[in-house]
């Protein structure tokens, strides 16, 4: 029994030893967790850059030849007019191309445009891409989100009802009905899917974003009726075209905010409070004059990449300080159409005799 009780000791007097040296080291001060910067807080309008990253858009315009191409912020100038209103009416418009210049649809060239449109408060009157007799019925599932969707002249389109906005996405291309497009090669259900990419990549940035950023800087609005008189006065415009005095004559007046309207273009007008004053011949329109009360200060971007180099300045007699009138000159085709700025006030005037009319505007307005 002796020798378990030595071992007993001898084992007591090693714990406390052991006790005894590591009770004298110190404890360790536990360290402080580094507190994480907070993510910087994104404000001001939502742009371009954030809706549809550069390397996507330079993925979208690539031709079938596999050269990286590097778009650059242009506008198609048959869009040229439409933009404005939008970004006038509170919306956005992005649009980038790759290739020549567009001197015009019908001329060879290996232009292509990536446009992505984004009308805020729109969503409720949404209606399905329309195709010139009905409305597509092709439709994808995008980010949980039923798109509309369409293929052919010009070019491929997606449009959906995004939240409180309508969104529509589309690719034209010089040449494809004709002597072939850059992306001639490319099945037409590719071209779908990358329009599909940049929507998916629209979509899911509108709702990432804070509504706010959403909420887009408006010029100042047509707040009265839409009458077409003092610088629209039917006699003026009727005396512009010299007609026959046995011509019979109709003026007559559209507001494009009560007008029922069959898609994202109508929209727009709508929102942007537009209205036509048309002038019809022995039953056949002759001159149309859309006007945009308070967008005049938005006419620079008339004159902005590509478009300038479709529109030519028209001089206008006895025209006051301030005022702009640029035309689209045809060789054929269409006659020639007039954007002139007045006042506060955009006109677009299309069809025959569109410069004298544009002549009688300034007259009578002033």
């Amino acid at each position: 029994m002796r020798p378990k009780l030595i071992a007993g000791m001898t084992a007591t007097l090693l714990l406390v030893t052991l006790t005894a040296c590591t009770g004298g080291t110190p404890t360790p001060t536990p360290s402080a967790t580094p507190t994480p910067s907070p993510e910087p807080v994104v404000t001001g309008p939502l742009t371009c850059d954030e809706l549809v990253p550069a390397e996507l858009v330079a993925t979208t315009l690539e031709g079938a030849d596999g050269v990286p191409v590097e778009p650059v912020a242009a506008v198609n100038p048959s869009d040229a007019v439409d933009t404005v209103l939008l970004e006038g009416a509170g919306g956005l418009s992005c649009s980038w191309r790759v290739g020549s210049g567009m001197p015009d649809y019908s001329t060879p060239s290996d232009w292509a445009y990536l446009r992505v449109q984004v009308l805020p408060d729109a969503a409720g009157q949404w209606v399905p891409i329309d195709l010139g007799e009905a409305p597509s019925t092709d439709t994808r599932q995008i980010a949980g989100i039923e798109a509309s969707v369409a293929a052919g002249d010009p070019g491929w389109m997606i449009s959906a009802p995004v939240g409180d906005a309508w969104v529509v996405a589309d690719v034209s291309a010089a040449g494809l009905t004709g002597s072939g497009s850059r992306f001639l090669g490319i099945d037409g259900r590719t071209m779908v899917d990358r329009v599909a990419a940049v929507s998916e990549a629209a979509y899911t940035t509108i709702a990432a974003t804070d509504p706010a950023r959403l909420e887009l800087p408006t010029v100042a609005l047509r707040e009265g009726e839409a009458i077409c008189n003092g610088g629209l006065d039917e006699q003026g415009i009727v005396a512009a075209e010299q007609l026959p005095a046995d011509a019979s004559t109709e003026y007559t007046m559209i507001d494009w905010t009560t007008a029922p309207f069959d898609g994202f273009e109508a929209a727009v007008r709508s929102a942007a409070r537009v209205f036509n004053c048309d002038l019809e011949v022995d039953g056949m329109s002759l001159v149309r004059i859309s006007t945009a009360r308070g967008f005049a200060p938005l006419f620079d971007r008339l004159l902005g990449a590509d478009v300038d180099t479709a529109f030519e300045p028209l001089a206008l007699a006895d025209a006051p300080d301030g005022t702009q009138a640029v035309v689209r000159r045809y060789d054929d085709g269409p006659a020639s159409p007039v954007f002139l700025a007045v006042g506060e006030t955009l006109y677009q005037v299309s069809g025959d005799g569109a410069s004298a009319v544009a002549q009688a505007i300034v007259a009578q307005t002033y």
